[in-house]
């Protein structure tokens, strides 16, 4: 059985039952990630899964989403795009001068104090 992030790119949503036939595996029903194990499963045609970017892991992490989830994921990904918008600057970590190792965001080094 293949893993079906495998066969999908970054950011874009893809249906899920069409990536589970791609894959040769089946499914009867399976969740929205946003709406919980709490709410009635759907079927996977009714699903659409989005691979995310993941520190250490080369496959990233993926998340199924409903219609609902699905258009306001599309609104949100539409406003981050437009003029004068930023994405967040990652913060800069600091190297201690007593002992050389990156200290965390505190500002404290964990091993000279």
């Amino acid at each position: 059985m293949t893993d079906v992030r495998d066969l999908i790119d970054y950011d874009t949503p893809h249906n899920y039952a069409e990536l589970l036939a791609r894959a040769g595996s089946a499914r009867d029903t399976a969740h929205c990630t946003l709406c919980g194990l709490e709410s009635d499963p759907l079927p996977p045609h009714a699903l659409s899964l989005i691979k995310y970017r993941q520190t250490g892991s080369d496959k990233g992490s993926s998340r199924l989403y409903c219609d609902v989830h699905l258009a306001a994921w599309r609104d949100d990904a539409t406003a981050s795009r437009r003029p004068g918008r930023r994405g967040a600057e990652a913060p800069t970590h600091q190297i201690c001068p007593t002992c050389f190792m990156q200290m965390p965001l505190t500002g404290a080094c964990p091993n000279c104090e």
